[in-house]
């Protein structure tokens, strides 16, 4: 077992996931606007995601989905259409009150969004199929269990970066009051949602 291509693959896995983009954002303005508490049931959300996309990996319907396309595009339509209307509900809601909403039904809808916009980023499975492929580190064990290994690796590491992010936007969030206003946040939320919903639709 090649120990090196292990520590190889967290370092470059770390680095992938520190990369600035729409879903550490979101895990950031969702932590400042509503608790760490719910940036982290976002972060689950998103990581089960990841989990999916693994398993994908291992059964082999990677293949499946490189051979039809337009499967990939319906996934995607959907996925910037829930977004979409989640940015919606945000900024209809935005002059409400806060905490209208029960706290059950904030819960389940932050973990359910997390998973859908990681699910419907099938370039994450088309990413995983070239990217695993270059860190097998043994002769004995087959592919696919190497597949499963290395995928935890991701998911573990990815689960801890976005929950040491939530910790450290809610901490930097109760230090600027001025900021912490839902209504602002509210906005900053929808818009991260309508960016990843036209990365989703124009790739």
């Amino acid at each position: 077992m090649e120990q090196n291509t292990i520590f190889l693959f967290l370092i470059t896995s770390v680095t992938l996931t520190l990369f600035p983009g729409p879903d550490i954002m979101y895990v950031i303005s969702t932590s400042l606007a509503k608790g760490w508490r719910k940036g982290i049931l976002l972060s689950l959300g998103l990581c089960s995601g990841l989990v999916v996309h693994t398993l994908i990996v291992v059964l082999g319907l990677g293949n499946i989905m490189q051979a039809f396309p337009q499967a990939i595009r319906v996934i995607e339509l959907f996925g910037a259409s829930y977004l979409l209307f989640i940015a919606y509900r945000l900024l209809k809601n935005s002059n409400q009150i806060e905490g209208t909403s029960s706290k059950k039904e904030i819960s389940e809808r932050l973990f359910f969004t997390g998973l859908l916009m990681n699910l419907s980023n099938p370039k994450v499975t088309l990413f995983f199929i070239s990217f695993f492929p270059g860190f097998i580190f043994s002769e004995f064990l087959s592919y696919e269990f190497q597949f499963l290994i290395l995928g935890a690796i991701f998911f573990i590491q990815a689960l801890i970066i976005f929950i040491l992010t939530t910790i450290v936007a809610y901490r930097l969030g109760q230090n600027f009051k001025f900021y912490n206003k839902q209504l602002l946040w509210n906005k900053i939320q929808a818009t991260v949602l309508f960016i990843i919903s036209i990365i989703l639709i124009y790739p």
